[in-house]
């Protein structure tokens, strides 16, 4: 790699700084085993702990994969044999509201060919989770819902936006699958993960809130004011984000958006995917399964719902977008370089050809700028 090229990470991170369109910022670049990029802009630092919203999907993933490859957990087996709930799904249809004639399986799950939605306005499956899923916090904060896994049976009542494996619809299929996990370990999710991946794995400021000693390092949530430049962010957004006690247990610990963390303990867990599931001397996961993990999964008809806008030239599976036709990305990429991003802005991927994989962590509402993720892997894959 020639990192004197990677200088111009700094041009494009400053400029985005100089016009207001980003302050506290993240970034870890590692190649071949090195840190050879490492950089944090102010007020942001090393240590800063940030949310790291759907890239605990990722996690989420690892955790299924490593109960499947012990023989617990049946990809073809209905998700009703663990959440009793959803053997009642309803689904949205041009005739109406009807009983879903296909049972949701674990690989729908893991895939988002469920066909459940997210909460949101878009339509009348996401309208109908908006409904379930306000009353699912209400329930367990008033102690009516017991556990994370009542919560995922009382998710069970929202439509189908689909018959389950018919297309692919992102949504709470992640949450429910950490619910999926929880009925099979008897264990909290959050203990699960912390005894099977984050200690493996050394990565002690990453869990479903941040510790009391830790407070000062929470990175500063920031918004987009009308003229899309960023601003610290209102108690309200922190509320919309569900980020207003992050240092209390969640009322949900949501296997697709729950988690915080930071750049270097993320490291820990891609280090593991170019280590091929092991980290340290310690195998967390097999090869091949974890071969299986990172391959592309959707079919021809669900990838015309994924393949859209940025996601152009990409597959998806186990909650990993697959890098699968570099030109249609317009990608100086590799074939087979996985990744996800968060709510927040957090975005990441692992280059196993290249034994490259590249972090970044800020936190704004909204998100990261496409154009601007574009250029940070355009400056990367053009040091190699």
């Amino acid at each position: 790699m020639n990192i004197r090229k990677l200088k111009y990470l700094d041009e494009l991170i400053e400029a985005q700084r100089e016009r207001n369109k980003l302050q506290g910022a993240t970034i870890v670049v590692e190649h071949k085993g090195k840190r050879v990029y490492e950089n944090h802009y102010e007020p942001d630092r090393e240590d800063s702990i940030y949310k790291i919203f759907s890239m605990t999907k990722p996690i989420t993933a690892l955790a299924a994969m490593m109960l499947y490859e012990r023989g617990k957990l049946d990809l073809m087996s209905n998700v009703s044999d663990y959440l009793p709930a959803f053997a009642d799904c309803k689904v949205v249809t041009p005739d109406g509201i009807q009983k879903a004639q296909n049972p949701i399986k674990i690989i729908n799950l893991l895939n988002m060919t469920s066909g459940i939605a997210g909460s949101g306005d878009f339509g009348e499956a996401e309208r109908s989770m908006s409904k379930v899923f306000k009353e699912a916090k209400i329930q367990r904060e008033s102690g009516i819902l017991k556990n994370n896994i009542d919560v995922c049976n009382k998710l069970a009542e929202g439509y189908l936006a689909f018959e389950p494996g018919t297309g692919y619809k992102y949504g709470y299929s992640a949450d429910i699958m950490a619910g999926v996990i929880e009925a099979i370990t008897d264990m909290k999710y959050s203990e699960f993960l912390r005894k099977e991946i984050f200690d493996p794995l050394n990565m002690d400021d990453t869990g479903f809130k941040i510790d009391m000693g830790k407070t000062s390092r929470q990175a500063i949530l920031y918004r987009r004011d009308k003229n899309n430049k960023v601003v610290r962010a209102e108690v309200d957004v922190a509320r919309r984000m569900d980020m207003e006690n992050p240092f209390e247990d969640p009322w949900f610990e949501r296997g697709g958006a729950g988690l915080y963390s930071t750049a270097s303990d993320y490291s820990h867990f891609t280090q593991m995917i170019l280590n091929k599931g092991s980290y340290h001397g310690k195998e967390l996961i097999g090869k091949k399964t974890l071969s299986y993990m990172l391959s592309p999964q959707l079919n021809a008809l669900q990838l015309e719902d994924f393949a859209i806008d940025e996601n152009q030239g990409y597959n998806y599976g186990n909650y990993f977008r697959v890098l699968t036709d570099p030109a249609k990305a317009l990608s100086n990429g590799s074939t087979g370089e996985i990744g996800w991003g968060g709510f927040g802005g957090t975005y990441f991927f692992v280059d196993p050809s290249e034994e490259l994989t590249v972090i970044y962590m800020q936190q704004i509402e909204g998100g990261y700028d496409s154009s601007f993720i574009r250029g940070v892997r355009q400056i990367v894959y053009g040091a190699i």
